[in-house]
Order: structure tokens, then sequence, then C-alpha cells
């Protein structure tokens, strides 16, 4: 594992946190290349830090549907009551390397896990939870 590269909040209130990490934390928001809910928020060297979810309040229920879809069990408890705090922590990112060992670590760990390939990225990921719970998101930059 090379490094922490972000970790990703879902928000029923997209412009509240974004305002908070740019007043009080001093980060900038810019676009998610490639989606069309949510933020990245970048650090004074450009560097994306955060990724907001942007989880529609008029209709919570499609929102958290579709986390569903996309991580499958994978994607952990979805109750938006319980989305406060750490409940709000969507996952975790590491920039990694060397996925064929990743694999066969998890696999010999006999953990649950979901692949994915990005080509438009150069980027291929895995998602595996951690004990608690939380969902790591393991990216391998060609």
């Amino acid at each position: 594992m090379a490094r922490l590269e972000h970790c990703n909040i879902r928000s029923f209130d997209l412009a509240a946190t974004i305002r908070f990490y740019e007043e009080v934390i001093g980060l900038r928001a810019g676009p998610v290349p490639g989606m069309n809910r949510g933020v990245w928020l970048y650090d004074d060297s450009d560097v994306a830090v955060i990724h907001v979810i942007d989880l529609d309040t008029d209709n919570r229920d499609a929102s958290l549907k579709e986390i569903r879809h996309r991580l499958g069990d994978l994607a952990g408890p979805l109750d938006p009551d319980a989305m406060k705090g750490g409940g709000a922590v969507d996952h975790i990112a590491f920039h990694c390397d060397d996925y064929d060992a990743m694999v066969a670590r998890i696999e010999a760990h006999g953990a649950p896990y979901r692949t994915f390939d990005l080509p438009a990225y150069q980027l291929r990921q895995i998602l595996v939870n951690d004990p608690s719970d939380v969902t790591l998101e393991l990216n391998f930059r060609d």
C-alpha cells in the first residue's frame, strides 16, 4: 500500500458540506469527472482528498438504492437516520501497488470483495470491507 488517497462522505446537504470544507477547513470544491452528483474537495496542492456523494434529500430511497446497486453488500448499512458522524463515511480509498498480490491476500483471508475496471481513468479498483464494516477502496493506477 502506497498511501491514503481519499475518503468519501455521503451527504444529504451537499451545499452545507461544501461550505464547511471550503470556509472552515480551507479546501476547494471541484467537479467529479464522469459523475453528475457530488464534488471533490481539493487541498492546497490540488490533490482531491475528500469525495462527497450528494444524496437526494427529496428521494432518499432512490439515492440509497443506487449505492446498494453499485456496491451490493459492501455498501454496509444504509439507514438514512444513522448517516451522521462515522455513519456518513462511505469509504476510505488507498492508492496501492501490485493488484494481483492484493487480490491474493484478500482471497487468502476469505474476505468478500468486488472489482471494477475503469479504463477511461486507467484505474482498477478493489472494494473490500474491514472488520468494522468500513468499505475500503483500493486503487491501482496504470
